[in-house]
Protein backbone atom coordinates (compact mmCIF):
# COMPACT_ATOMS: atom_id res chain seq x y z
CA UNK A 1 0.00 0.00 0.00
CA UNK A 2 1.20 3.48 -0.46
CA UNK A 3 0.96 4.30 3.26
CA UNK A 4 3.90 1.72 3.53
CA UNK A 5 6.00 3.91 1.35
CA UNK A 6 5.06 7.20 3.49
CA UNK A 7 3.92 10.69 2.36
CA UNK A 8 7.06 12.40 1.63
CA UNK A 9 8.32 9.57 -1.16
CA UNK A 10 4.51 9.69 -2.81
CA UNK A 11 4.80 13.61 -3.38
CA UNK A 12 8.35 13.10 -4.39
CA UNK A 13 7.36 10.65 -7.01
CA UNK A 14 4.31 12.51 -7.95
CA UNK A 15 1.95 10.21 -6.83
CA UNK A 16 -0.88 12.93 -5.34
CA UNK A 17 -3.37 11.30 -6.42
CA UNK A 18 -2.53 7.98 -5.04
CA UNK A 19 -1.90 9.39 -1.47
CA UNK A 20 -5.72 11.24 -1.44
CA UNK A 21 -7.12 7.83 -2.53
CA UNK A 22 -5.87 6.02 0.34
CA UNK A 23 -6.28 8.38 3.06
CA UNK A 24 -9.88 8.45 1.65
CA UNK A 25 -10.18 4.99 2.44
CA UNK A 26 -8.13 4.48 5.73
CA UNK A 27 -10.32 7.51 7.53
CA UNK A 28 -13.43 5.52 5.67
CA UNK A 29 -12.42 2.42 7.61
CA UNK A 30 -11.58 3.71 10.79
CA UNK A 31 -14.76 5.79 10.90
CA UNK A 32 -16.34 2.39 10.30
CA UNK A 33 -14.10 0.96 13.26
CA UNK A 34 -15.09 3.40 15.72
CA UNK A 35 -19.01 2.53 14.12
CA UNK A 36 -18.76 -0.96 15.35
CA UNK A 37 -16.61 -0.14 18.38
CA UNK A 38 -19.35 1.99 20.06
CA UNK A 39 -21.91 -0.47 19.27
CA UNK A 40 -20.52 -3.28 20.85
CA UNK A 41 -19.38 -1.10 23.38
CA UNK A 42 -22.70 -0.32 23.96
CA UNK A 43 -23.68 -4.17 23.76
CA UNK A 44 -21.15 -5.02 26.32
CA UNK A 45 -22.41 -2.38 29.00
CA UNK A 46 -26.05 -3.47 28.36
CA UNK A 47 -24.85 -7.21 29.11
CA UNK A 48 -23.71 -6.34 32.32
CA UNK A 49 -26.52 -4.44 33.21
CA UNK A 50 -29.33 -6.80 32.34
CA UNK A 51 -28.27 -10.67 32.40
CA UNK A 52 -24.92 -10.60 34.27
CA UNK A 53 -26.23 -8.53 37.54
CA UNK A 54 -29.46 -9.78 37.42
CA UNK A 55 -28.31 -13.61 36.74
CA UNK A 56 -30.41 -15.90 39.36
CA UNK A 57 -28.12 -19.26 38.76
CA UNK A 58 -24.73 -20.15 37.92
CA UNK A 59 -26.03 -21.20 34.83
CA UNK A 60 -27.10 -17.98 33.55
CA UNK A 61 -23.93 -16.54 35.11
CA UNK A 62 -21.81 -18.46 32.64
CA UNK A 63 -24.02 -18.36 29.60
CA UNK A 64 -23.78 -14.32 30.00
CA UNK A 65 -20.06 -14.88 30.52
CA UNK A 66 -19.90 -16.56 27.14
CA UNK A 67 -21.89 -13.72 25.26
CA UNK A 68 -19.47 -10.72 26.49
CA UNK A 69 -16.73 -12.47 25.53
CA UNK A 70 -17.88 -13.12 22.07
CA UNK A 71 -18.38 -9.09 22.34
CA UNK A 72 -14.87 -8.68 23.44
CA UNK A 73 -13.23 -10.56 20.95
CA UNK A 74 -15.10 -8.32 18.38
CA UNK A 75 -14.24 -5.16 19.91
CA UNK A 76 -10.70 -6.55 19.85
CA UNK A 77 -11.14 -6.80 16.26
CA UNK A 78 -12.43 -3.48 15.56
CA UNK A 79 -9.87 -2.02 17.61
CA UNK A 80 -6.58 -3.56 15.77
CA UNK A 81 -8.50 -2.57 12.62
CA UNK A 82 -8.54 0.72 13.81
CA UNK A 83 -5.07 0.98 15.01
CA UNK A 84 -4.09 -0.36 11.65
CA UNK A 85 -5.64 2.53 9.87
CA UNK A 86 -4.45 5.32 11.63
CA UNK A 87 -1.50 3.66 11.66
CA UNK A 88 -1.73 4.42 7.76
CA UNK A 89 -3.20 7.96 8.30
CA UNK A 90 -0.50 9.17 10.22
CA UNK A 91 2.06 8.06 7.14
CA UNK A 92 0.02 9.62 4.87
CA UNK A 93 -0.71 12.70 6.43
CA UNK A 94 2.34 15.32 6.14
CA UNK A 95 0.46 18.46 8.64
CA UNK A 96 -0.10 15.47 11.80
CA UNK A 97 -3.40 17.23 11.46
CA UNK A 98 -5.71 14.40 10.99
CA UNK A 99 -3.77 12.63 14.23
CA UNK A 100 -5.55 14.97 16.36
CA UNK A 101 -8.79 13.29 15.27
CA UNK A 102 -8.05 9.87 15.14
CA UNK A 103 -5.82 9.41 18.62
CA UNK A 104 -4.72 6.05 19.91
CA UNK A 105 -7.38 3.82 21.62
CA UNK A 106 -6.18 2.90 25.59
CA UNK A 107 -7.46 -0.21 27.21
CA UNK A 108 -8.84 1.89 29.45
CA UNK A 109 -11.14 3.18 26.80
CA UNK A 110 -12.90 -0.08 26.65
CA UNK A 111 -14.10 -0.39 30.19
CA UNK A 112 -17.53 -0.83 30.83
CA UNK A 113 -19.49 2.39 30.71
CA UNK A 114 -20.67 3.08 34.23
CA UNK A 115 -23.20 5.45 32.86
CA UNK A 116 -25.14 2.65 31.81
CA UNK A 117 -24.23 -0.40 34.80
CA UNK A 118 -23.90 2.06 37.72
CA UNK A 119 -26.01 5.20 37.54
CA UNK A 120 -26.04 6.53 41.19
CA UNK A 121 -22.34 5.67 41.52
CA UNK A 122 -20.57 8.31 43.25
CA UNK A 123 -17.64 10.24 41.37
CA UNK A 124 -19.83 11.23 38.38
CA UNK A 125 -18.93 15.53 38.66
CA UNK A 126 -15.29 14.04 37.18
CA UNK A 127 -16.29 11.07 34.73
CA UNK A 128 -15.89 11.85 31.20
CA UNK A 129 -16.37 9.42 28.20
CA UNK A 130 -13.46 8.44 26.14
CA UNK A 131 -12.69 10.39 22.89
CA UNK A 132 -13.83 8.28 20.48
CA UNK A 133 -17.53 8.93 21.61
CA UNK A 134 -17.42 12.72 20.41
CA UNK A 135 -16.07 11.56 16.43
CA UNK A 136 -18.58 11.74 14.10
CA UNK A 137 -18.54 8.55 11.74
CA UNK A 138 -19.23 8.05 8.49
CA UNK A 139 -22.49 6.06 8.75
CA UNK A 140 -25.84 7.20 9.60
CA UNK A 141 -26.47 7.98 13.41
CA UNK A 142 -30.01 6.99 13.05
CA UNK A 143 -29.04 3.46 11.28
CA UNK A 144 -26.73 3.21 14.07
CA UNK A 145 -28.90 3.70 17.04
CA UNK A 146 -31.69 1.64 15.10
CA UNK A 147 -29.10 -1.65 14.87
CA UNK A 148 -27.73 -1.05 18.29
CA UNK A 149 -31.73 -1.28 19.77
CA UNK A 150 -31.39 3.14 21.04
CA UNK A 151 -28.64 1.75 22.72
CA UNK A 152 -26.69 4.74 21.15
CA UNK A 153 -29.41 7.16 21.85
CA UNK A 154 -29.50 6.57 25.61
CA UNK A 155 -26.24 6.73 26.22
CA UNK A 156 -25.96 10.01 24.26
CA UNK A 157 -29.12 11.10 26.27
CA UNK A 158 -27.40 9.74 29.80
CA UNK A 159 -23.73 11.81 28.67
CA UNK A 160 -26.19 14.76 27.63
CA UNK A 161 -27.92 15.07 30.67
CA UNK A 162 -24.67 14.56 33.21
CA UNK A 163 -22.63 17.50 31.29
CA UNK A 164 -25.23 19.80 31.79
CA UNK A 165 -25.63 18.97 35.53
CA UNK A 166 -21.83 19.54 36.08
CA UNK A 167 -22.45 22.54 33.55
CA UNK A 168 -25.06 23.99 36.42
CA UNK A 169 -23.12 22.41 39.36
CA UNK A 170 -20.14 24.27 38.32
CA UNK A 171 -21.86 27.95 37.99
CA UNK A 172 -23.10 27.37 40.97
CA UNK A 173 -20.06 27.20 42.69
CA UNK A 174 -18.56 30.28 41.06
CA UNK A 175 -21.59 32.20 42.38
CA UNK A 176 -21.00 30.80 45.70
CA UNK A 177 -17.30 31.52 45.44
CA UNK A 178 -17.95 35.07 44.25
CA UNK A 179 -19.92 35.86 46.98
CA UNK A 180 -17.36 34.20 49.56
CA UNK A 181 -15.15 36.57 48.12
CA UNK A 182 -17.45 39.27 49.28
CA UNK A 183 -18.37 37.89 52.66
CA UNK A 184 -14.75 37.48 53.55
CA UNK A 185 -13.84 41.20 52.52
CA UNK A 186 -16.83 42.21 54.36
CA UNK A 187 -16.00 40.03 57.64
CA UNK A 188 -12.41 41.27 57.35
CA UNK A 189 -13.89 45.35 57.22
CA UNK A 190 -15.97 44.46 60.61
CA UNK A 191 -13.43 42.74 62.55
CA UNK A 192 -11.29 45.78 61.80
CA UNK A 193 -13.92 48.10 62.85
CA UNK A 194 -14.41 46.62 65.82
CA UNK A 195 -10.89 47.11 66.83
CA UNK A 196 -11.16 50.38 66.12
CA UNK A 197 -14.20 51.04 68.28
CA UNK A 198 -11.68 49.16 71.14
CA UNK A 199 -9.37 51.40 70.76
CA UNK A 200 -11.25 54.11 71.53
CA UNK A 201 -12.38 52.83 74.36
CA UNK A 202 -8.59 51.85 75.32
CA UNK A 203 -8.23 53.13 79.15
CA UNK A 204 -4.33 51.15 79.25
CA UNK A 205 -1.68 52.07 76.65
CA UNK A 206 -1.09 48.08 76.72
CA UNK A 207 -4.77 47.04 75.42
CA UNK A 208 -4.84 50.43 73.35
CA UNK A 209 -1.71 49.26 71.71
CA UNK A 210 -2.79 45.77 71.45
CA UNK A 211 -6.14 46.84 69.98
CA UNK A 212 -4.34 49.31 67.21
CA UNK A 213 -1.76 46.46 66.46
CA UNK A 214 -5.32 43.97 65.44
CA UNK A 215 -6.79 47.41 63.86
CA UNK A 216 -3.03 47.14 61.47
CA UNK A 217 -3.47 43.42 61.44
CA UNK A 218 -7.13 43.40 60.19
CA UNK A 219 -6.61 46.23 57.63
CA UNK A 220 -3.84 44.62 56.02
CA UNK A 221 -6.90 41.73 55.41
CA UNK A 222 -8.77 44.06 53.67
CA UNK A 223 -6.42 45.34 51.47
CA UNK A 224 -5.32 42.44 50.27
CA UNK A 225 -8.59 40.66 49.69
CA UNK A 226 -9.71 43.73 47.83
CA UNK A 227 -6.76 43.37 45.75
CA UNK A 228 -6.77 39.57 45.04
CA UNK A 229 -10.52 39.56 44.26
CA UNK A 230 -10.70 42.47 42.71
CA UNK A 231 -13.17 42.24 39.53
CA UNK A 232 -14.00 38.72 40.60
CA UNK A 233 -15.88 38.86 43.71
CA UNK A 234 -19.47 40.06 43.53
CA UNK A 235 -20.41 43.86 44.40
CA UNK A 236 -23.14 43.31 46.58
CA UNK A 237 -25.61 40.97 47.67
Amino acid sequence: MPSSIGAAKLMELGLHDLLKEEMELRIGQANDCLDRLWTDLGSKAMLYRQNFRTANSTREGTRTKKEIQKVVVRINKHVRSYQRARKAILGLDLNDNIGEKYQEIQPEDLAVSKEVTEENRFGQGVSKMAWFWMVDGEQNQNQLNADSGGLMEEFYHINWLKARARRDRWREEVSLVRHEMFWTTLWFQYEKEIWETRVLQSTEPGKEAYASKQVELWSDFTNKAGFMFQGKQMECI
